[in-house]
């Protein structure tokens, strides 16, 4: 009876553990997210090609050092990207530029170059 009381006990502070993880991680993504749409904020913004998971841009952007965040503008899924300098800016573009691209068909996406909504 000790043991299964000791197996519930532990259950129980795993899931508090869990929750509290995933609550801090989801705070920090609003607070990213929010200091990314405010006037002035050094982000660029790529919208995603239709078809491509913009989760994939995002692991690959957090890979490389950048805080990333996904919206959605008038239909059009983008992706907004922490980038504070012109040297940034060219590495963020690189990365994007070379993350494997796969739709959700399975079939491989061409890019080709990117361009930030600044600079169309």
């Amino acid at each position: 009876m000790l043991v299964i009381g000791m197996l519930i006990v532990g259950f129980l502070v795993v899931g508090l553990v869990v929750a509290f993880a995933l609550r801090t991680w989801t705070l920090d993504e609003a607070r990213t997210e929010k200091r990314l749409h405010e006037p002035g904020a050094h982000a660029v913004v790529y919208d995603v090609p239709a078809g491509q998971d913009a989760a994939v841009l995002l692991a690959a952007l957090g890979r490389g050092g950048y805080k990333a965040v996904s919206d959605m503008d008038q239909g059009v899924e983008r992706v907004l990207v922490d980038c504070p300098t012109e040297q940034d800016r060219a590495k963020v573009r690189d990365i994007i530029e070379h993350v494997h691209r796969t739709g959700f068909d399975g079939d491989q996406m061409e890019v080709g170059h990117v361009s930030f909504e600044d600079e169309r």
